[in-house]
């Protein structure tokens, strides 16, 4: 590899720490987009379920979250609440088949 090829052991600093600056920067700005409300489809009771929820949470260990850590397990509640709601929608009854069955077989 010729001289001119090579990356210095400064240049490799310089790049690495700017990648870090980078990345320590991204999360702040993702948090600062608006996204819309992951709740506004619930129904009222699948809204007091999701508190429910939190206020169990908070109790165990709200003591150990920040306000940024409870305000993100409120929205993955809330998210969780909406994938909920779309199973609890589907019908089916006692004798319904699974659509998979597992086999285990020796070989």
């Amino acid at each position: 590899m010729p001289k001119s090829d090579r990356i210095t052991r400064r240049q490799f600093a310089r790049g690495a720490a700017v990648a870090a600056a980078g990345a320590a920067l991204l999360p702040h700005r993702l948090a600062a987009q608006s996204y819309p409300s992951p709740g506004s489809k619930l129904s009222p009771e699948a809204q007091s379920e999701v508190e429910a929820k939190l206020q169990n949470v908070l109790r165990k260990y709200g003591s150990r979250l920040s306000q940024a850590e409870k305000a993100d397990v409120r929205r993955l509640l809330l998210l969780n609440q909406e994938s909920l709601q779309q199973l609890r929608s589907y019908q089916l009854e006692n004798s319904d088949q699974p659509a998979l069955v597992l086999r285990a077989t020796e070989k």
